[in-house]
């Protein structure tokens, strides 16, 4: 058998339908594809082969929810009232962003993934869209292109009230001003899944993602209506699923008013849900993902084990990185499944298996994307990732699936394939220059603080030592016309 590169002497874990785990295996790809999984072959010829001796290969990790722009927010506005966390990102982004900041953010943003183990992420282009102008949603697609993994790009309507304010700069120099309503949302939408979707070789993705899937006040019902309607519209012509953000009563004023549940959307958070919309969700086959470490968990529980009890496909996602968080979906797995067992007293809770298909298998189902991504099986793409388990605390060396949730992170990443593609090996990149990506990250996160003002906003809050919690004393609001003013 002839392939162009060749992984032997590793333990595979398949996630397939079968969940193999093969000791001392070998996986053949061609091109972009896996063709030979199996026992290790004596006379093959490849053009390159990696000796994974020691080494855990896994399909590639899927971050189903996420948001392009956080990686350059990191802790900005730590201490302040968390609505007026959202609300200054919303700023930064909406008004204060140029298409360098994007193109430095999907870089850096891109490359934790990748050191991570996360083969194909979905990323919203701000914490609620930003859609004035594609030239930011591409700044975005081109600078993960360079990093190699697999992107969704996500632009809809962003939360009401409308019209957003939007402003373009160059450099340090504000050039125009403009306020847009949710009706050119939905034509930017249009127009973002037209020119991105299932682009360059199949790595690049974009669908219609509006913030919310349900109920928002300031529209009326006729017009959640419209652009529930027009979303599904745009998801049908170019046959791509939905995505959104859904909290408590989301789930049965889309069932009873907007009939857009289904099983080609995913929806994030679901925190504070009834039994009722359980049931919904189960009826319509609408995926869940869970962020065990969002704002929005703390806040309100996901019910995961009631919903996957119930038949919902549900999985956990980062909604990396801003304010307070890593794309490191090992660590997610963990966190994710130490919540429900502690909520329900029961250590025996998601078994390590199971979890590990909650970033595998059961996340490239959420995405739409199972047919090729998301287990390791012939006939599916080269998506994998190489643990290295000669460390303390992975050895002994059994029960593989089990120490990949339990003790593994993103950092025992060795090595990561993507398409076939060798894109890290022995936690090298040789593809992007590393140092030039953090340089360039550092320079448009500085400038876009500057723009908004925002330069107090990067301080340490002053109880952060000496109180048990945040006290929240400082309240800011920010103006759409006029900047961020103090209260």
């Amino acid at each position: 058998m002839e392939f162009s590169l060749y992984l032997k002497n590793g333990t595979v874990i398949t996630v397939d339908p079968d969940y193999r785990i093969l000791h001392g295996a070998a996986i053949g790809i061609h091109n972009d594809t896996i063709t030979y999984i199996g026992e290790a072959l004596p006379d093959c010829s490849a053009e390159r082969v990696l000796d994974c001796s020691g080494m855990v290969l896994l399909p590639g990790f899927i971050d189903s929810h996420a948001h392009a722009g956080h990686g350059l927010m990191k802790n900005i506005g730590e201490g302040i009232i968390q609505s007026d966390i959202l609300d200054l990102l919303l700023f930064v982004y909406f008004q204060c962003s140029t298409p360098e900041f994007w193109f430095a953010e999907a870089q850096l943003s891109g490359l934790e993934k990748l050191r991570y183990g996360v083969t194909t992420a979905f990323s919203y282009l701000g914490s609620n869209p930003r859609y004035d102008d594609l030239v930011y949603a591409g700044a975005h697609v081109d600078g993960v292109k360079e990093i190699g993994i697999r992107d969704i790009l996500g632009i809809g309507p962003a939360n009401p009230p409308f019209p957003k304010t939007f402003r373009d700069w160059q450099d340090m120099q504000l050039i125009r001003t403009r306020k847009l309503g949710y009706e050119h949302a939905l034509q930017m939408t249009h127009a973002a899944v037209k020119k991105f979707n299932n682009t360059n070789s199949g790595l690049t993705f974009s669908y219609p993602t509006p913030s919310f899937i349900g109920c928002r006040e300031g529209l009326s019902l006729e017009e959640h209506k419209l652009i529930a309607g027009t979303l599904k519209n745009i998801a049908s012509e170019f046959n791509t699923p939905i995505h959104g953000h859904s909290y408590a009563g989301d789930v049965a004023y889309a069932y009873e008013h907007l009939d857009i549940l289904g099983p080609n959307v995913f929806i994030a958070h679901v925190t504070g849900i009834s039994k009722e919309e359980i049931r919904i969700l189960a009826e319509t086959g609408t995926h869940v993902c869970s962020g065990p470490m969002t704002h929005a968990y703390v806040s309100a529980r996901c019910p995961v084990v009631e919903l996957l009890e119930a038949g919902v496909n549900v999985v956990f996602c980062s909604d990396a990185s801003a304010p307070d968080r890593t794309y490191d979906l090992f660590e997610k797995m963990r966190i994710g499944q130490q919540l429900h067992r502690v909520h329900f007293h029961d250590g025996d809770l998601l078994p390590a298996g199971r979890t590990l298909r909650m970033v595998t298998i059961d996340a490239a189902r959420a995405v739409g994307l199972d047919k090729l991504i998301g287990s390791l099986e012939v006939g599916k793409k080269a998506d994998i990732i190489c643990v290295d388990m000669q460390k303390p605390h992975l050895v002994p060396a059994w029960q593989h699936p089990l120490r990949m949730v339990y003790q593994a992170s993103g950092h025992d990443v060795d090595s990561v394939i993507v398409n076939g593609r060798v894109l890290m090996e022995s936690r090298k990149l040789f593809h992007v220059d590393e140092s030039q990506i953090l340089k360039n990250a550092q320079l448009e996160a500085d400038k876009a603080v500057r723009r908004a003002g925002a330069e107090r906003y990067l301080d340490v809050p002053p109880d952060t030592w000496t109180s048990l919690r945040h006290q929240g004393k400082e309240i800011y609001s920010i103006s759409q016309a006029d900047g961020i003013t103090g209260v």
